[in-house]
């Protein structure tokens, strides 16, 4: 609730004054149902999921935090968002999915070789943060994130179908990737009403992943484009 993130700005204002922090940084805290929340860790600096954030204010985070550090001070755009309340207005919502070659059919086993064909999706507002492209061989030797992807919406369904429609639109060929699960978690109805505690995985996967599920309007929607396919075909075929 917006009263919940006044008073997680207030906390979080009180930290980095008591310690003398000046830089970009990251306050984590757990949330539970009665809106209490509770202090995690801090990272001092920007994490992976610093998109979200940019894209729901619209402003650039890791120029923020070269500004700071080169002694220029808060960027002047930062100052006119946040006003008196130090505390940047956002606007919509944004979702984030990290694509790591990783194979959640066979227990996350990370996944080696050459991303051919690789294309990313080119969608509207939606973002890909990606340190690799067609061609790039995936080693065992770093972190297997290929990238990651971030939807943004005026609510937050809207962003949760954007990104799941984004994720229909990646190419991941020569690896094994978990775009497909994280597709699957988009689509499950306690996601998307938004019963996302941290044993989703293993409440609605107790099993492991087996591959997306088709809704009953999908199976219908496959068998009939299967059957068109299938009558053009012998259509070319007896000309």
């Amino acid at each position: 609730t917006e009263e919940t993130r006044q008073k997680m700005v207030a906390q979080v204002k009180t930290l980095v004054q008591q310690v003398g922090y000046v830089s970009a940084g990251t306050v984590e805290f757990l949330v539970d149902e009665e809106q209490n929340f509770y202090f995690l860790e801090m990272n001092t600096r920007l994490q992976v999921e610093h998109p979200v954030t940019e894209m729901v204010s619209g402003v650039d985070l890791v120029k923020g935090m070269l500004h700071v550090g080169a002694g220029w001070g808060v960027p002047q755009e930062f100052l006119d968002k946040m006003g008196t309340n130090y505390r940047m207005p956002d606007y919509g919502h944004a979702v984030e999915a990290r694509v790591y070659a990783e194979d959640p059919l066979r227990g996350f086993l990370p996944s080696t070789g050459p991303l051919v064909p690789y294309q990313e999706p080119a969608l509207p507002n939606v973002r890909v943060d990606s340190g690799v492209t067609k061609g790039h061989v995936v080693s065992p030797f770093y972190d297997p994130m290929l990238s990651k992807v971030i939807c943004w919406d005026e609510t937050r369904e809207g962003a949760v179908e954007g990104l799941a429609r984004a994720l229909d639109h990646y190419v991941i060929e020569g690896v094994q990737h978990n775009a497909r699960l994280v597709n699957d978690v988009l689509r499950h109805p306690a996601f998307i009403e938004g019963k996302t505690p941290t044993s989703f995985l293993p409440t609605h996967y107790p099993d492991g992943f087996v591959g997306v599920q088709l809704s009953d309007k999908e199976k219908m929607e496959l068998v009939v484009a299967v059957a068109a396919i299938s009558k053009k075909r012998i259509q070319v075929l007896k000309q």
